[in-house]
């Protein structure tokens, strides 16, 4: 069996080297930590998942009974996509091995994507991981499916995926047009009372003029 004794100082250890950060950014924030079955599973992700970004989804797996990390099991990663997309594994993209792009087709429903995260793909050798594209923003919901052995869990949370940054940048004119319309207007108006005002003054003179 291998397992890591010590449980609250592999933990410990963990947060500190999650703190330290790394190039694969492994860890990050917490999504969901409970107990099922015989396992503790706490799932991470990489801070704010971005559509069309790299998300670095990993898991934490151990024993409920002492808190060991379990690093011979197996864990899949079921995405079922927000309404509108679906999912589809990808070997390799933009050379990057092992990287599943979860992308759109506006004529389906929801649909479901399976990956394979393993501790190879992790640099935290504690961590299983997979590098992960969601091709659309949304509220994905990931199933976690640990098994060893005769032992297993499944665990639930949902990973809220912001808009890509290029696509709030190309709104920006769109979300700018009120306020300077507004603007306008106001300019406007006080050029035609600053007329008006001008308009009265030269009548007056006339008048006194006269």
């Amino acid at each position: 069996m291998k397992t890591i004794h010590c449980g609250f100082i592999i933990q410990a250890l963990l947060l500190f080297e999650l703190s330290l950060g790394n190039a694969r950014a492994d860890g990050g924030v917490v999504q969901f930590r409970g107990a099922q079955g015989p396992f503790v599973v706490t799932v991470f992700t990489t801070p704010a998942p971005i559509q069309d970004n790299t998300t670095d989804v990993s898991l934490l797996v151990q024993r409920k009974d002492s808190h060991d990390a379990t690093l011979d099991a197996t864990v899949d990663l079921l995405f079922t996509s927000p309404p509108l997309l679906f999912g589809r594994p990808v070997g390799q993209l933009c050379g990057l091995p092992g990287v599943a792009l979860l992308g759109q087709n506006p004529g389906q429903g929801a649909s479901h994507t399976s990956v394979r995260a393993t501790r190879a793909q992790a640099s935290s050798k504690l961590l299983y991981a997979a590098p992960i594209r969601f091709g659309m923003p949304g509220n994905w919901k990931l199933d976690a499916i640990v098994s060893r052995g005769t032992d297993s869990a499944r665990v639930s949370c949902v990973i809220a995926v912001g808009p890509a940054n290029g696509r709030l940048i190309g709104l920006l004119p769109y979300l700018a047009l009120p306020p300077v319309v507004a603007i306008l207007f106001a300019m406007n108006q006080a050029l035609r009372r600053g007329s008006r005002v001008r308009c009265m003054d030269t009548i007056g003179t006339k008048g006194n003029e006269q």
